[in-house]
């Protein structure tokens, strides 16, 4: 039993370039992981409110700065942010550059 996957590999494709893109920027990863953190926090929330109220706000200021040093590597930050990002990015390393996907055909 030899299955022939090449009309699905052709299929998805365009699916999985836009993933190799995606995943090429590292910051993908970076937002993902934000989200996830915030996510758990509010998921989480009373039963760290019942530990100390402290613990909360030390999860906030945590995913505030990891925020902040994503904006300031990547420079992504919003337009408010720019000046207060601008005297912190010379602190920081530059964000790599994406490798670019070859294009077939």
């Amino acid at each position: 039993m030899n299955i022939d996957w090449t009309p699905f590999l052709k299929a998805i494709e365009p699916i999985t370039k836009q993933i190799k893109v995606l995943f090429a920027e590292h910051h993908f990863l970076t937002i993902i992981c934000g989200f996830l953190a915030v996510m758990m926090t509010i998921s989480f929330y009373k039963f760290l409110r019942s530990i100390s109220p402290a613990l909360v706000v030390l999860i906030f200021l945590m995913i505030l700065v990891l925020l902040v040093m994503h904006w300031t590597i990547t420079r992504t930050e919003p337009e408010f942010m720019k000046p207060a990002i601008d005297w912190l990015a010379p602190f920081f390393p530059t964000a790599p550059v994406p490798v670019a996907v070859p294009k077939k055909g």
